[in-house]
């Protein structure tokens, strides 16, 4: 075995892709919204057992480098070198390619100025301002040192002047960030950070890949925030502030509270609630979805958002959602964020969190506070607000649940509140059968066919009688059930695992393709899967023989024309036999 086959196979696919984007398992496969095409309905698919993806959506598909190399721009080189340090394999053949060793770089030079910055804030004469203004709000020294909190008095290079003395150079540390060019003289540059608290944000590791700011009082012409710009090592979409210090607090209670702002989650831990992370704005994305919901599956919010008008809010929740995490919503009643709501109540806030109610009971009766919900111009905007949300509700019995919780706020009859909320209801790519016409990226009856003899497991004697090679539309698809007909003959084995050993390279992609298909977890039931396999082959059959005769049609026209009786005379009698055969697999059973 080379390297890259050890890499891939200490490597699981499903958890490398789960830290990027939720996902949620469906029958064998895990099933999520794809990241590289926008949709509102899960079409990407992963295998556990073939080690692949693939999007129905958007075509995209492969392997776990394939998947890495697309998410993070890399060459192969970079993506083998990450995955290798992710399952323990030693690369003799590779040095550190250049990006490797630009993001240690980039580290360091973060090590090195939140060193910086919180020396100033604990120890510095030039740090006075903001331990003044951090004592003011409440927050204790134990506090600034578990947060790794900082100060960047207002001067123009103070962490210029630093991080150049200590061996780095103005293009390196411009990578970073944390200084800007002057316009006037590209060559000249100055801190970032300024006259502001300075909060590390780090990873779930405790590597500090970027900073955020807060102005302190006295300068407020200046922006309330500001934040590290995307790096090679930064990207704040994918960050929680906070996780490094909640982790183990949120593993043990397996439920994570989620909040705005940093001050949010560093007063509440302060006071005791220690499984609190910072999402820094409510528009939740993939990856701080796939990272919260690898540690929990309960999530309570504490926003200050309405999370019924805010889309932003919405689309969080339903990744949320995807990702199979039960999400929940504290309300901060008459406090307007959850650090004043811990500084002026903390028990009240501990009860807040301790009745925290199911994100879609809190959107149904929010909205009905909001709304007079006994005029029609209020049950409008109730459903408007509401309807979007349940329709997005990936599990079926959840979300007949709460259509009929609707329908009694509105005192409307369950049917039409049902007919609405399908409306809003978007077509998987999953198909079966002759549905497959209406899905968004269809897949053919002949793939259909073959992923279910997949979900089977094994091959079995009387499968081969229901269809033959020839009569498959794809000739790939054909050729790979001639090949598992043929090594049935052969092999004494009846597991698809074994017999799959022997597959030939450029079938590979097909089989992976086919594993990847959604068979409803129905099938898991023998009895159903072999009715469904007789309903396909039949239709599969159906479609051949009409194309033959259409073939057949078009023969007959052209010998017509040529006055060839003999010709015309032996298609007829083709055509009565398969228009017969035609008739027989229409008026079988169970079609």
């Amino acid at each position: 075995m080379d390297q890259v086959e050890e890499v891939k196979s200490k490597v699981d696919i499903v958890e490398v892709i789960s830290s990027y984007i939720p996902l949620k398992r469906a029958g064998r496969n895990f099933a999520g919204l794809c990241p590289f095409h926008g949709e509102r309905t899960p079409s990407f698919m992963v295998s556990a057992e073939r080690q692949a993806f693939k999007c129905f959506g958007c075509g995209e598909g492969g392997d776990v480098f394939t998947f890495v190399e697309k998410m993070e721009g890399w060459d192969f080189r970079e993506t083998l070198e990450e995955m290798a340090k992710r399952a323990g394999v030693t690369l003799k053949s590779f040095a550190p390619s250049t990006s490797s060793k630009e993001k240690e770089k980039l580290i360091e030079i973060h090590k090195l100025s939140e060193k910086l910055y919180s020396h100033i804030l604990g120890k510095h004469k030039l740090g006075e301002a903001g331990r003044k203004y951090l004592l003011a709000r409440g927050i204790a020294q134990t506090s600034w040192e578990k947060f790794g909190l900082g100060f960047a008095p207002d001067a123009w290079t103070n962490l210029v002047d630093f991080l150049t003395k200590r061996n780095f150079s103005l293009a390196d540390i411009a990578k970073s960030g944390l200084i800007i060019a002057r316009k006037h003289d590209p060559s000249s540059y100055y801190d970032r950070f300024r006259g502001r608290i300075i909060f590390p944000i780090r990873d779930i590791q405790g590597k500090t890949l970027g900073f955020s700011g807060r102005v302190i009082e006295g300068n407020e012409k200046e922006a309330k925030y500001i934040n590290s710009p995307e790096t090679l090592i930064f990207d704040k979409g994918s960050m929680l502030f906070g996780i490094d210090v909640a982790r183990q607090a949120i593993k043990e209670k397996n439920e994570a509270i989620i909040v705005e702002g940093e001050f949010d989650a560093i007063s509440a831990n302060q006071a005791g609630v220690e499984n609190i992370v910072a999402s820094k704005g409510t528009a939740f994305s993939d990856r701080q979805v796939s990272l919260i919901s690898r540690i929990s599956q309960t999530v309570i919010l504490g926003f200050d958002t309405d999370l019924a008008g805010d889309a932003a809010a919405r689309r969080g929740i339903e990744l949320l959602d995807i990702a199979g995490v039960n999400i929940r919503i504290a309300e901060l009643g008459k406090y307007h964020d959850p650090d004043e709501f811990v500084r002026g109540d903390l028990s009240g806030f501990k009860k807040a969190i301790g009745e925290s109610e199911n994100v879609y009971d809190f959107l149904i009766e929010s909205s009905a506070k909001r709304n007079d919900r006994k005029t029609v111009e209020g049950k409008k905007k109730i459903g408007a607000e509401v309807i979007p949300a349940i329709a997005k509700i990936s599990d079926d019995i959840v979300r007949a649940h709460y259509i009929e919780k609707l329908s009694k706020v509105l005192d409307l009859d369950i049917g039409l509140v049902a007919a609405a909320v399908e409306k809003k209801v978007l077509p998987t790519y999953a198909v079966s059968g002759e549905s497959a016409g209406k899905a968004k990226s269809a897949i053919s009856l002949d793939e259909y066919f073959l992923a279910l003899i997949f979900a089977f497991e094994e091959l079995e004697s009387w499968m081969l009688s229901l269809i033959k090679p020839d009569e498959m539309e794809s000739k790939e698809v054909g050729r790979l059930w001639k090949f598992l007909s043929d090594i049935m003959g052969r092999s004494k084995s009846r597991k698809l695992k074994l017999i799959l050993a022997d597959l030939p390279k450029d079938l590979k992609d097909l089989v992976d393709h086919l594993y990847l298909v959604y068979v409803n977890p129905r099938f898991s039931d023998r009895e159903l899967l072999a009715s469904e396999l007789e309903t396909i082959s039949k239709r599969i059959r159906r479609n051949n023989l009409k194309r033959e005769l259409f073939q057949i049609s078009e023969d007959l026209k052209r010998y017509h024309k040529k006055g060839d009786t003999m010709q015309v005379e032996s298609l007829n009698k083709k055509f009565n036999i398969i228009s017969k055969s035609l008739k027989e697999v229409e008026g079988g059973k169970n079609y």
